[in-house]
């Protein structure tokens, strides 16, 4: 119970970022609209809606610094009330890793090398080496990698992309699982991993959709996203760095995609011209007066029910699992 109030208690208090103004992250424009003053638990937090390209990002946007550090030892704590991954956060993150690894078997060979950026705890990188392949991370929270190295003993780095040395390594499949919202950046970020991706390899993306008129309208703005993606934002900048979706797409999300990389940057990457103006339109009727008269709205409470209670579920069965081999001993 202590725990529960620990991580709701975090959750509500406000991050001290200063920041600065910055340009769009995408196609550097600077005529952008406001779409949200507040983040998801109701504290000050600006967003704002590229009128050009129609990518969503925070203004003033933190600094480098500001983020190293918040990364480094606030993050996991606010979130999940813990430093290191607890027994329902590994229970949860193995589950999906070994589903996601599934779907991107078919593009890798025998002995294929993985680079995960936003490890996490690792459970993906565990899978994946399991299945013979060789894998390394990239996680900015130091207790999270120090868990990742010592638990399953993996070649994680506790520095963000930015400041990681990955000399001239080059990897088959580079994954980016709900990471790319959280770099101030993206657009480099992707440049630096096209760098580091095999000519014939794969880049596997995954950010929550903005784009989905249905959410709550403050449900992905808090202070750990910097940017917000759409499906065109998201093929857009992946464009804009030298990469293509995949013809078959394995997920079937507008934002969980697969690329494939480009030998360059694709001069053709603005390819959705009117996307800005649609959504800037899409978020002036995301009201939370009109989301909560939608009956769609409710339709999604059973399903919320039944997810709180398998993951409690899990939650307490791999506590229990943990704690088994002690009294054994």
């Amino acid at each position: 119970m202590s725990a529960f109030f620990k991580i709701r208690w975090g959750r509500y208090r406000r991050v001290a970022f200063t920041g600065s103004h910055q340009p769009c992250p995408l196609c550097g424009g600077n005529d952008s609209v406001v779409i949200g003053r507040l983040d998801r638990w109701f504290n000050p937090l600006v967003n704002v809606l590229c009128r050009r390209c129609g990518l969503i990002f925070l203004d003033p946007m933190p600094t480098d610094e500001e983020l190293d550090r918040y990364y480094r030892d606030q993050f996991w704590s606010r979130s999940q009330g813990s430093d290191e991954p607890t027994a329902k956060t590994i229970a949860k993150d193995t589950r999906y890793s070994r589903g996601r690894l599934a779907l991107l078997a078919p593009f890798l060979k025998l002995g294929a090398r993985i680079l995960d950026v936003g490890a996490g705890g690792g459970e993906f990188l565990l899978a994946a080496r399991q299945r013979g392949y060789e894998v390394e991370g990239i996680e900015p929270s130091a207790g999270y990698a120090r868990y990742c190295r010592q638990a399953y003993g993996l070649e994680v780095h506790a520095a963000t992309l930015a400041d990681t040395d990955l000399g001239d390594k080059q990897y088959d499949l580079i994954t980016c699982n709900h990471s790319l919202e959280h770099m101030r950046d993206p657009l480099r970020a992707l440049q630096r991993l096209h760098h580091h991706l095999k000519a014939d390899g794969h880049l596997y993306v995954s950010v929550p959709d903005l784009g989905d008129p249905h959410t709550w309208p403050l449900r992905y703005f808090h202070a750990g996203h910097m940017c917000g993606f759409t499906h065109e934002t998201l093929v857009m900048i992946a464009a804009k760095a030298g990469f293509a979706p995949v013809e078959r797409q394995p997920f079937g999300s507008d934002t969980t995609l697969v690329f494939r990389r480009l030998p360059a940057s694709d001069a053709n990457w603005f390819r959705f011209p009117d996307h800005a103006a649609a959504a800037e339109q899409q978020w002036r009727r995301r009201t939370a007066l009109r989301h909560l008269l939608s009956p769609r709205t409710y339709w999604r409470v059973p399903g919320r029910i039944s997810y709180f209670l398998r993951t409690r579920a899990l939650s307490i069965r791999s506590a229990v699992a943990l704690k088994r081999p002690q009294r054994q001993t």
